[in-house]
């Protein structure tokens, strides 16, 4: 985690390892076109986003104590939201049937994580009027398109 560790500093943190049965792995060499792509919504930034977080909360001139612009919390409320562990929804998509693939949207955002997922050839289609864009990400958005412009990217 860049920017984040002083020199000589770490961290120790858990994490979950599952399995699958061979025949049942979910890799996405049977998506076709005309498939149907089904979003999840995200709890929050999750561990993944924090180093954008710290360059845009430096940069925007609020502290973690200032009321999330357009929101009901403060940044560091918004910021806090516990990662939510998605295993039971996508399982029971799973067991509906017809799950061809599965990729979890990282700091890489859809341009990175979707190509993974297909095989050679689909691609997708994704209409972002189809969701809400949380208050969170929408206040990320507009303070990382100011830094980009102000650095002249």
């Amino acid at each position: 985690m860049p920017d984040f560790y002083a020199e000589g500093e770490y961290d120790l943190s858990g994490f979950a390892v599952g399995i699958v049965k061979k025949d049942s792995v979910i890799d996405g060499k049977n998506i076709v076109a005309g498939d149907v792509l089904i979003g999840l919504p995200s709890s929050g930034v999750h561990s993944n986003g924090f180093s954008l977080i710290r360059r845009v909360l430096a940069r925007s001139g609020l502290s973690l104590n200032d009321q999330l612009p357009g929101g009901s919390v403060t940044l560091g409320e918004a910021l806090m939201a516990p990662t939510a562990i998605y295993v039971k929804q996508v399982l029971d998509l799973i067991s509906k049937g017809g799950v061809k693939g599965i990729a979890r949207i990282t700091g890489g955002g859809f341009t990175d994580n979707m190509p993974r997922v297909f095989p050679k050839g689909p691609g997708a289609s994704i209409y972002k009027e189809s969701w809400e864009v949380p208050t969170l990400f929408i206040w990320i958005q507009e303070v990382n398109c100011v830094l980009h412009s102000n650095d002249g990217l």
